[in-house]
């Protein structure tokens, strides 16, 4: 099941203002001053007023991984692509389905109140502000490798094979930047033996 990716929460607050572009909230924020006189220690109570304003407008964001090609970083591209365009592919346990439950914004609700009945109300995190949808991430990076992120993919052994047959064609013309290569930043678990 796909989440809606722009939020539906509206809250009515003398604290809140929306505008086209923007959400403006005023924030009461307390906080206790500690202060201490020989022996005696004194709190006092005490308020900031924060003014925050959130761009309602959410822009796009871009992943640069060093190591693109490797296990994490053609996982990481295969599992954003898979949602991305809602494939399912077969697996030695039957079919699976593209989903975030991974994900803290997209799958995690937050205890927002109560309703006219007293029932706990929960909503989606992705709800609470304008932010990016993981299937909008522009992905990019380098690697010492010279292969092409399906060819990284089949090497990794992560992927199920079917889902790896259905990204290939747009896997193969991602390619990384090269990157520098010095081995004396290679960890020395990382060199041939």
């Amino acid at each position: 099941m796909k989440m809606e990716k722009s939020p539906s929460l509206v809250i009515s607050s003398p604290n809140i203002k929306y505008t086209d572009e923007y959400i403006y909230s005023d924030y009461e924020y307390e906080e206790t001053l500690v202060t201490r006189n020989g022996d005696e220690v004194t709190a006092r109570p005490i308020r900031k007023t924060l003014n925050i304003r959130t761009d309602r407008r959410v822009g796009k964001v871009g992943v640069m991984l060093v190591g693109w090609g490797g296990n994490n970083g053609s996982t990481f591209t295969a599992a954003v692509l898979a949602n991305r365009h809602q494939l399912s592919w077969n697996t030695k346990n039957g079919k699976m389905d593209p989903n975030w439950w991974g994900s803290i914004t997209q799958a995690s609700t937050v205890r927002l109140g109560i309703d006219e009945k007293g029932c706990d109300v929960h909503v989606p995190m992705s709800h609470l502000l304008p932010m990016v949808h993981p299937d909008d991430l522009v992905i990019d990076g380098w690697d010492i490798s010279p292969l092409n992120l399906a060819e990284s993919m089949v090497r990794a052994k992560v992927i199920d094979f079917d889902l790896q047959q259905k990204l290939k064609k747009e896997m193969s013309a991602m390619k990384p930047r090269p990157a520098i290569y010095d081995p004396d930043f290679i960890a020395a678990n990382q060199s041939a033996i």
